[in-house]
């Protein structure tokens, strides 16, 4: 196969696919699954630089300096960008296990901020309030958690400049934030203002489940080295479908299309939030609704709305939690609606 240029990463798989016809090596499925299930090709023509030619489109388009896709979701990144930073770390206490299991694995201290159970992230006063408190620790970075599981968003800004005068590194988990900066609607992406965040494309872009991101504005020694811990971190053998489905789903969250998809989406939750208690976030297409405002119970709602065919994301002992993408319609708020207003009514 001829190392040429594609538009897609998509589109490489697929001509490799075409040229290995007898195939005498892994996957042992050998195309009966899929066809473009594909391992490296020994003439180094696939994957070769077509995988670091769309990793480098994704940074361009988020605003990184590097990027690397992952096959192992944000949890990989996580981990990878917890054990780089070396020494200590400071994180939310509502963060995501992957931010603890990092620390397990690099031996290094994490000190905890926040309240547990809280929706919101955590501030820079109480950054400052745990530096305070580790004095004589090793703390080398701070692991922020923004958008929260709830839609809220931290004051980024803040926080790295905090960060940069305390010598601190700065990691953003953003695994919920993928589609953030792709619409006017919505907050920005915390990609350029940080020094390491993964994005869960699978969350709430069009990817395929597992597939994420990982982004950094580090120099290039650094870099290299977070890569190395990508590495140790992720797997020896990568799925390129899952590669293929990040660069498409990228590709499409940058486009017009997209805009106008959750443009249309947001004047369909402003009408549902009026209607119903929903939290006033700063992502409008996290949908968090307040069941003990309504004076209902969120796992009683949430049984309901199973039995109709309506599946939540998240339900907690107050709340339940509905995400849209811009692969929704805006008939899909209407939908949700009518299923809140049937199941409520019953159970009020």
């Amino acid at each position: 196969m001829q190392d040429k240029d594609y538009n897609t990463l998509g589109d490489a798989l697929k001509a490799a696919a075409e040229l290995d016809k007898l195939r005498l090596h892994t996957p042992g499925h050998k195309g009966g699954l899929c066809g473009v299930d594909l391992t490296e090709l020994t003439d180094e023509s696939f994957p070769s630089r077509h995988v670091a030619s769309a990793e480098r489109r994704a940074a361009e388009i988020y605003g990184a300096k590097h990027g690397r896709f992952l096959c192992g979701g944000s949890s990989q990144g996580v981990k990878a960008a917890v054990m780089f930073s070396g020494g200590g770390i400071i994180a939310d206490v509502n963060s995501h296990r992957s931010v603890f299991d990092g620390a397990r694995l690099a031996g290094a201290k994490c000190r905890t901020v926040g309240e547990k159970g809280s929706v919101y992230p955590i501030a820079p006063r109480d950054i400052m309030t745990a530096l305070d408190g580790a004095s004589g620790e090793d703390i080398c970075a701070v692991v922020l958690t923004t958008p929260t599981y709830y839609g809220y968003c931290a004051d980024v800004d803040g926080i790295a400049e905090l960060c940069k005068k305390r010598g601190l590194l700065f990691i953003c988990d953003g695994a919920h934030g993928a589609h953030f900066g792709f619409s006017d609607k919505l907050p920005k992406s915390v990609a350029p203002y940080c020094d390491i965040c993964n994005l869960s494309a699978h969350k709430t872009l069009s990817a395929l489940t597992q597939s994420a991101m990982l982004f950094d504005n580090l120099d290039g020694e650094k870099s290299g080295a977070l890569n190395d811990a990508v590495d140790i971190m992720g797997t020896t053998s990568p799925s390129y479908l899952l590669y293929a489905s990040i660069d498409y789903a990228v590709r499409r969250a940058a486009s017009e299309e997209t805009a106008a998809a959750y443009a249309a989406l947001y004047a369909a939750t402003e009408d549902i939030k009026r209607e119903f208690p929903f939290l006033r976030n700063d992502d409008f297409s996290r949908l968090v609704l307040d069941c003990a405002a309504l004076g209902v119970s969120p796992n009683a709602l949430n049984d309901r709305l199973c039995r109709l065919g309506v599946f939540p994301e998240l339900v907690d002992e107050r709340r339940v939690v509905f995400i849209l993408t811009a692969e929704d319609a805006p008939t899909a708020v209407t939908e949700l609606a009518a299923a809140l207003r049937r199941t409520i009514s019953e159970l009020q």
